[in-house]
C-alpha cells in the first residue's frame, strides 16, 4: 500500500513523483493558512455508506451528466491490489467488472470519459520480468526468485464491458507508471506516462495519442537544450488541449511550462511562479476553464520541505492572473464544479484530514468532507474532483485510513446535485 501523501504524489513530475512505491505511515497535516476560516458549505454527501467500501482506494472521478459519472481505483484482497471501476447510472453506485489484467496486482489511478458509452480508465499493473537473486542462509547458493516492475494499465468501456488496450511494454530495466489521461472520443484519448529506472534515477516521459487503432507518440515543442518532461493533460477536445511539462536543469531546477495544442500547431507558455526558488516549481494540476483558458496548479519542486503555499494561476488566452496564496503548501486535486468555481484540497497543520477550498472570485472558502469519514477514520485524502455537466455540482474522490493505511475505506461524495 502507499501513503496518502504519496497517492498523489506518484502522479506527479519532479522529485515527489519518484517515490511512487515508497511505503510509509499515514498523511500528517501539510502547513499553510486558509485567507478565510467561513464555511463554503454545509452539503457535502456520502455517496456510498464507508462500510461499503472498506479495504478500497478511490483515485479518479469522472462524469458525462447527471445520470452517468464513475470513480476508479483499487480494493486490497490482503495479498494484492485489484482494480476497481464504479458506475453511476442515475440511480445507483455498483462494480463493474475490468477486462482480466495480467500480473500479480494493479490499480486504476485516473478516469475520464466523453460519453456513458467512452470511458477510459488508466493506471499500473505489476508483472513479473524476469528473475533476481536473494541469499539464502538454508542454501549453499543464492535463490532466483520472480523478479517484479510495474507497467502502464489502460481499459476503456464501451457501455456494457471493459476492454484492456494494449500498451507498450516499458524498456528493459525501466518500471512503466500513468500520470494522466483524458478522453475525447473513441479516436482521440491523450495519455501521460512515464517509464523509471529506480536504479538510476532516470525517467522518460512519453505523451501519447490513441487514434482509435493504436498509439502514436506526440512531439512538444522544446525549449533549450534539456527536453520538456510533460506530466498533464486535459482541455475540451482535440482543438483545444492543455498539456503541462517542464524543463529541469542539470542540477535539478524545475521550469513550469504550459503548452496548448489547437489541432493544428503547438503554443508555449511559460508557467510565472511566485518567487525564485533552489529547486524551481512544477505544476501537478491543469484545470481547463472553458475554451483557450485554463487554470494550472502548482508548487516548490520538493516533496512539502518547506512550508511555502501552493500557487494557483489562470491563463485567458493572452495573459496569466494569479489568485492569492492558496490554502495549501501542496494541492492534492483540482477541479472546476458545474457551476465554473475552482475547487482544490489539502491539508493544514495539526489535523490528518484533508480539507477542500474553493474559489468564489474573492476569496478561499474552506470546506471539510461529511463528518462520517472523520469519525471512521484517523485519516482521509481527496484524490479527485469533477465536474458534473448539467449541474452546479461536483462529485470528489479519496480514502480515508487509519493505523498507518491497515484500514482503508474509498469516499466518494458529492456536493450541489441532485
Amino acid at each position: 500500500m502507499h501513503s496518502l501523501r504519496q497517492l498523489e504524489g506518484s502522479q506527479m513530475q519532479g522529485v515527489a513523483r519518484r517515490s511512487t512505491l515508497t511505503v510509509s505511515g499515514l498523511v500528517l497535516g501539510l502547513s499553510g493558512l486558509l485567507t478565510s476560516t467561513a464555511s463554503a458549505s454545509e452539503g457535502w454527501r456520502l455517496e456510498q455508506p464507508l462500510d461499503s467500501t472498506v479495504n478500497r482506494i478511490y483515485y479518479g472521478v469522472t462524469a458525462t451528466g447527471a445520470n452517468d459519472a464513475w470513480t476508479v481505483g483499487s480494493t486490497w484482497t490482503g495479498s494484492a491490489e485489484v482494480p476497481v471501476a464504479v458506475r453511476w447510472d442515475g440511480t445507483k453506485w455498483a462494480d463493474t467488472t475490468p477486462a482480466p489484467v495480467t500480473g500479480t496486482s494493479a490499480r486504476f489511478t485516473q478516469v475520464s470519459a466523453s460519453a456513458p458509452d467512452n470511458v477510459w480508465a488508466a493506471g499500473d499493473r505489476t508483472v513479473e520480468v524476469g528473475t533476481r537473486q536473494v541469499a539464502d542462509p538454508r542454501r549453499p547458493r543464492p535463490a532466483r526468485v520472480a523478479a517484479t516492475g510495474s507497467s502502464t494499465l489502460v481499459q476503456r468501456w464501451d457501455g456494457k464491458t471493459w476492454t484492456d488496450i494494449e500498451r507498450p511494454k516499458p524498456p528493459a530495466g525501466m518500471e512503466g507508471f500513468t500520470s494522466d489521461i483524458a478522453a475525447f472520443s473513441p479516436k482521440s484519448v491523450w495519455l501521460v506516462s512515464y517509464d523509471y529506472d529506480f536504479k538510476t534515477n532516470k525517467s522518460v516521459d512519453h505523451l501519447e495519442h490513441w487514434t482509435g487503432k493504436a498509439w502514436e507518440q506526440v512531439e512538444i515543442p522544446q525549449t533549450g537544450a534539456r527536453p520538456l518532461r510533460p506530466s498533464r493533460v486535459g482541455g475540451t477536445g482535440d482543438d483545444d488541449l492543455w498539456v503541462s511539462a517542464s524543463s529541469v536543469a542539470a542540477d535539478g531546477k524545475e521550469t513550469p511550462f504550459l503548452l496548448h495544442w489547437n489541432g493544428a500547431g503547438w503554443r508555449q507558455i511559460e508557467v510565472p511562479v511566485p518567487s525564485d526558488y533552489r529547486t524551481g516549481w512544477l505544476v501537478n494540476h491543469v484545470v481547463p476553464d472553458g475554451r483557450g483558458s485554463a487554470y494550472v496548479v502548482g508548487r516548490v519542486n520538493e516533496w512539502n520541505a518547506t512550508g511555502i503555499p501552493a500557487f494557483v494561476t489562470r491563463w485567458d488566452g493572452q495573459k496569466w492572473s494569479s489568485l492569492p496564496s492558496g490554502p495549501f503548501d501542496e494541492i492534492n486535486a483540482a477541479a472546476l464544479d458545474g457551476s465554473g468555481k475552482l475547487w482544490t484540497a489539502g491539508w493544514v497543520p495539526g489535523d490528518a484530514h484533508v480539507l477542500m477550498s474553493v474559489w468564489n472570485g474573492i476569496e478561499w472558502r474552506k470546506d471539510a468532507l461529511p463528518p462520517e469519514v472523520a469519525k471512521t477514520a484517523d485519516g482521509s485524502s481527496i484524490l479527485g474532483f469533477a465536474a458534473v455537466p448539467g449541474t452546479p455540482g461536483v462529485l470528489t474522490s479519496g480514502v480515508g485510513s487509519s493505523g498507518g493505511l491497515e484500514s482503508t475505506w474509498g469516499v466518494l461524495a458529492s456536493l450541489d446535485l441532485p
